[in-house]
C-alpha cells in the first residue's frame, strides 16, 4: 500500500464515521478530498456517497427538493458496481437511505414548490 493509498483509506474511513454519526455535511466535505483524486468506478462511487450525504443533510436542513432532486442522481452513480464495493453493501446503503427518506419523496407536489425553501419540517425516518 503506497502514502496515497493510505491516505485515501484514512480518508474515506473518516467519512464513513462522519456518515455513521450523522455529520453528512463533514462526510460529504471529507469524501470530496478523494473524490476529485479518483477515477472510474471508484470516481462514481464517492461521487454517490456524497450524494447520499448530501440528501440526508438537504433532510436535516427542511429541502424537499434537494432531498428529491440530489437522491434521484446520487442511485446512478452505484449502477454497475459490485455490491458489495470497498466494503459498502450498496443495496442496503441505498435501501436503507431510501426507507429514510420515502416519506419525503411521498409529499404532495407542492411541497416541493421552489418558493417554499428551505426550513420545511420533512418527515424522515431516522432508524
Amino acid at each position: 500500500m503506497t502514502a496515497t493509498d493510505f491516505d485515501e483509506a484514512a480518508i474515506f474511513h473518516e467519512g464513513l464515521r462522519l456518515f455513521n454519526e450523522q455529520e453528512w455535511f463533514d462526510a460529504h466535505e471529507t469524501w470530496e478530498d478523494i473524490w476529485v483524486m479518483a477515477s472510474g468506478p471508484r470516481k462514481l462511487f464517492y461521487q454517490g456517497l456524497i450524494q447520499c450525504a448530501v440528501v440526508l443533510e438537504h433532510v436535516r436542513r427542511g429541502n424537499p427538493r434537494g432531498v428529491r432532486s440530489v437522491w434521484k442522481t446520487a442511485q446512478s452513480k452505484f449502477v454497475g458496481l459490485p455490491d458489495p464495493y470497498m466494503g459498502i453493501e450498496i443495496a442496503r446503503l441505498l435501501a436503507d437511505e431510501y426507507r429514510a427518506i420515502q416519506r419525503i419523496l411521498d409529499l404532495p407536489n407542492e411541497r416541493f414548490n421552489p418558493q417554499l425553501g428551505r426550513g420545511q419540517d420533512l418527515p424522515y425516518d431516522a432508524s
